[in-house]
């Protein structure tokens, strides 16, 4: 079975690979919520100013973004699974994605 971010000798248009998977944990090491993104720094600093408490923690190597989002929507869905359908609580859509 191929993992998430491994495998072939493809690249992004610009040649890199950037774009990680995270989460952000609650107190007591719950996931509040699951996440993609190319500057971890900003984005924790992005959430703190949305009010999303917790502590974002990088899950995967630098991939392709679109490796990221199979990783994202397969996170989700494995959260789902896990606790009865629900998202963690500051997701919004099943995807992952925010909806526009």
């Amino acid at each position: 079975m191929r993992r998430y971010g491994q495998g072939g000798k493809s690249r992004s248009s610009s040649g890199q690979r950037t774009t990680r998977g995270y989460t952000i944990r609650g107190r007591f090491g719950r996931i509040n919520y699951v996440g993609v993104t190319n500057n971890p720094e900003r984005r924790a600093s992005e959430h703190k100013q949305a009010g999303k408490q917790g502590k974002l923690k990088v899950e995967t190597r630098a991939m392709l973004p679109t490796s990221a989002k199979r990783w994202e929507a397969h996170r989700l869905e494995t959260y789902r699974r896990n606790h009865g359908g629900w998202n963690p609580r500051h997701n919004r859509t099943k995807s992952g994605g925010w909806p526009f």
